[in-house]
């Protein structure tokens, strides 16, 4: 995971940020935080920033990828094809065969600081990629409060779900329980990116983090300083961790059915 000092609206700044990683990291997966490629505070400078899946950036790092045999994960507006004017805050998965898939944020905040649901239309769809025999799925800062996505991604066969974010050091102290609480309820690996420095209105505090399946803290980056962190998925652990606490082969899918049933009857 990768914790960097990027620069708002600068997008060839922060592209180069993502190449240089690629090029030297000695990881198979470089993970970059929530709307790395242009900054997160944009108001409606969004829309002449946003871009679409077939932009020249993201050309530029599925070379970098192809080079040099590796994935990444990074955060960006996505103008898309399908409907003029709607922009998503999304994350693209690319290889050495180019892009994988795209996943759009579900829930957008609305409170606080955040204004996301002025500028972004929210996805609907979950993505789950291979790599390097591992099974990923992939989600956006505020999802992770929502645990119903990550217990999709594990039910689905998912080995880690992999968040990258934007989160202010306001919101610091509720991130650092709930990816130990998605990790040990699901019985996954967690990986999480997290955006460092000031940006306009926010100080982002950094903090990346590999969290075990059992909740075991494997990797941790510091608080608002740059950093490469690494860490290592490995099958065992999974194994050991759904033997001893078998919590999706005992998940009650019949209780989450009723619920939501019952919730599109009668309201929140």
């Amino acid at each position: 995971m990768v914790q960097k000092h990027h620069h708002r609206f600068d997008v060839g700044f922060n592209l180069g940020i993502i190449k240089e990683a690629v090029s030297v990291s000695g990881s198979s997966l470089i993970v970059f935080p929530e709307m790395f490629l242009t900054g997160y505070s944009l108001g409606s400078d969004v829309t002449s920033l946003s871009m679409d899946v077939s932009s020249a950036e993201m050309g530029e790092i599925e070379d970098s990828c192809r080079e040099m045999g590796k994935y990444v994960i990074f955060g960006f507006p996505e103008r898309s094809t399908e409907i003029k004017g709607q922009i998503h805050n999304s994350a693209a998965v690319v290889g050495p065969k180019g892009l994988m898939g795209i996943y759009r944020k579900m829930h957008l905040v609305d409170f606080g600081p955040f204004e996301e649901w002025a500028y972004f239309t929210p996805g609907n769809e979950l993505l789950m990629v291979d790599i390097n025999g591992f099974r990923l799925g992939v989600i956006i800062c505020y999802d992770l409060f929502f645990p119903e996505l990550t217990k999709s991604y594990a039910l689905s066969g998912a080995d880690a779900v992999v968040c990258i974010s934007a989160s202010p050091s306001i919101t610091r102290k509720y991130f650092e329980k709930v990816i130990v609480a998605r990790a040990i309820e699901d019985t996954v690996f967690l990986a999480y990116s997290n955006m460092v420095g000031f940006d306009s209105r926010m100080n982002f505090w950094g903090g990346a983090a590999l969290i075990g399946p059992t909740g075991s803290t494997l990797a941790r980056g510091p608080y608002f300083k740059e950093d490469l962190i690494t860490g290592e998925l490995d099958h065992h652990s999974l194994t050991l961790a759904r033997k001893n606490r078998p919590t999706l082969r005992d998940t009650r899918c019949d209780i989450l059915e009723r619920q939501y049933r019952l919730r599109k009857v009668t309201g929140p």
